[in-house]
């Protein structure tokens, strides 16, 4: 699977100018993207995807929210539309503790919601922009974000995935994202 990169921010509600928006696009340089006060009911950003390939996985590191939701757009206009529903990254108890702030979750192709090839602003238009919506309704006194979102493409023809390695976790074996985890009630 090859990774999308992101080329610019097109977008952002909140920055601290400590942790930028723009350190989402090098997610190697271990920047975080933080809002500007605590307390904000939400954040969101919009990135440029350097590549139209039809996504197929997404790697998200928290940095305090409680909730990500994932949409597509594009640049030729229309409404975008949603990627990734909204997805627990932290439970209430954990948000109002502060505890495990900075876990990744990996959303597979399972969690991904299934999308019309091409936007419906053109028929030539392909998604070529990400919208990243944040929330934390449990905690109003500590500014949150996202350590980094990475996107990946589906498999090139003839290509085989890599087989899913097994977790283990002394005697338990760890289920994998999307099997029964915690979603936003609507």
């Amino acid at each position: 699977m090859a990774e999308i990169p992101f080329t610019r921010v097109v977008s952002v509600t909140s920055a601290d100018p400590r942790h930028p928006a723009e350190n989402l696009l090098r997610p190697e340089d271990g920047g975080k993207w933080r809002g500007a006060a605590a307390g904000e009911k939400q954040l969101s950003v919009v990135l440029e995807l350097g590549d139209s390939r039809p996504i197929h996985s997404l790697h998200i590191g928290n940095d305090g929210a409680a909730f990500v939701e994932v949409l597509l757009g594009c640049s030729a206009g229309g409404e975008f539309q949603v990627l990734l529903p909204s997805s627990a990254l932290m439970s209430p108890s954990e948000s109002r503790a502060g505890a495990g702030p900075g876990r990744v979750r990996l959303f597979g192709p399972q969690a991904l919601v299934k999308r019309p090839a091409t936007p419906a602003a053109t028929p030539t238009a392909r998604y070529d922009r990400l919208q990243v919506v944040l929330s934390q309704p449990y905690c109003q006194s500590r500014p949150y974000g996202l350590a980094f979102i990475r996107a990946f493409a589906a498999p090139e023809e003839g290509e085989e995935p890599p087989p899913a390695p097994v977790r283990r976790l002394g005697p338990f074996t760890l289920r994998e994202e999307g099997e029964g985890s915690p979603r936003r009630p609507p």
